[in-house]
Parts: structure tokens; C-alpha cells; sequence
């Protein structure tokens, strides 16, 4: 068996730009975490990482992983055939890094403190940042079946698809019911991360090819 590479490098790098991003994002996570930042991971939302001392880590990671959605937004564009599924899985998912563009720029206010204009931005933009995002990991599952490169890795998208809606429902009713709305937030982020992380996988690593049969080659 041979290998090589589906798409060009242009896209490729593109995906490993996107790569960065979530691995930037997920470093400055842990990071924060480990330092003992005061925030409770089961009750308090990772937005408040920002109010932390090093809260400016949390600031960069988010900004880094919004570019490196728009970088793999344009990857999964150049990894598709054009069609209507792919519009608009593009169009859904390069608006989800808008969104979390805008919430790295504008912090939630401090916990005790009164809302503000930038924290009414931030979680109105990270809000529609999970919604975005949640359908165009569905449209991506659908567009994926009717794409010949995509076809067999259309299961485990719709698979992550499914988990990704149950965790930002069982994120809403969390939050309704003040039960451990941090960890449940933290774990529908989780799942949205792994669904990057493999679709750029998908896009960088090469295919299995089968070598020539040289028997046959020559008469």
C-alpha cells in the first residue's frame, strides 16, 4: 500500500492552521486551570478565566482558535466540491469563528459585578458562536455523504454531531437548573474541539492507496 495526499498543500495548511488554533485554545485552558485560577470548573464558565490573573491567556488562546476556525473554514472549503450543502456548512461554520473572534475581544465582566456592554457582547456572541457552529457540523455530515473524498468519514462526524447537540442541550438545562452549568459547558466545548481536531485530521493526513499490480503492468 501506498500513500499520498487527497488534497493540495495549500488546503492542507490551511487545516494545520486550524490545528494550531485549537491546540493554542486548549493549552491556554489547561494552563489556567493548573495554575489554580480561583474559577470552579463545575460551576463557573470558562469566560471567567478571563478575569483571572493570567486571564489575558485565556484572551489570546480564544482569539488564536477563532482564526484558526476561519483557517479550517476555508480548508473544508477547499477540501469540498461545490454544491449547496457546502455553502452552507462554510458560510455557518466561518460565522461560529466570527463569533468567538468577537468574544475574544470583548471579556464578560467580572463575577459580583453588574453586566456591561462587553459582556453583553461577549455571551451574546459565544451564544450564537455553539448555535452556529452545532448546525454546521450537521450540514458538514450531510455534505460529507454526497462528497466521494468524505464519504466514509461521514459516520463519525454525524456521530460527534449528535453528541455535540446532546452536551449543548444538556449545557441549556444545566443553566436553567444551576446545576454544575460550568462543567457542562466545558464538556459541550470539548466535543466541539474533538469535531475540529478530527476534521483537520481528515484533511492533513494521507490516504491509503493501492500499489499497482506490476504482474499485470507488461504484456
Amino acid at each position: 500500500m501506498t500513500r499520498e495526499h487527497r488534497f493540495s498543500w495549500p488546503v492542507r495548511r490551511l487545516a494545520l492552521l486550524g490545528l494550531a488554533g485549537v491546540a493554542v485554545f486548549g493549552a491556554a485552558i489547561i494552563a489556567l486551570h493548573l495554575t489554580g485560577s480561583g474559577v470552579d470548573w463545575t460551576s463557573d464558565y470558562v469566560s471567567d478565566l478571563a478575569n483571572q490573573p493570567f486571564g489575558w491567556l485565556f484572551m489570546v488562546g480564544a482569539f488564536v482558535h477563532g482564526w484558526g476556525n476561519l483557517a479550517l473554514t476555508l480548508a473544508l472549503r477547499g477540501a469540498l466540491r461545490p454544491g449547496p450543502l457546502r455553502t452552507w456548512s462554510v458560510l455557518l461554520f466561518g460565522l461560529a469563528a466570527v463569533g468567538i473572534l468577537l468574544a475574544a475581544l470583548f471579556p464578560i465582566e467580572a463575577p459580583g459585578q453588574a453586566p456591561n456592554l462587553p459582556g453583553q457582547i461577549h455571551r451574546g456572541a459565544a451564544s450564537l458562536a455553539f448555535a452556529l457552529e452545532l448546525a454546521a457540523l450537521f450540514v458538514f455530515s450531510a455534505a460529507f455523504r454526497r462528497q466521494l473524498d468524505w464519504r466514509r468519514q461521514r459516520a463519525a462526524s454525524l456521530v460527534l454531531s449528535v453528541i455535540a447537540a446532546t452536551a449543548v442541550t444538556a449545557f441549556v438545562i444545566a443553566i436553567q437548573l444551576d446545576i454544575a452549568p460550568g462543567l457542562a459547558e466545558r464538556v459541550a466545548l470539548a466535543v466541539f474541539l474533538v469535531w475540529e481536531v478530527w476534521a483537520c485530521l481528515q484533511i492533513i493526513r494521507p490516504q491509503q492507496k493501492p500499489e499497482p499490480d506490476l504482474k499485470h503492468s507488461y504484456p
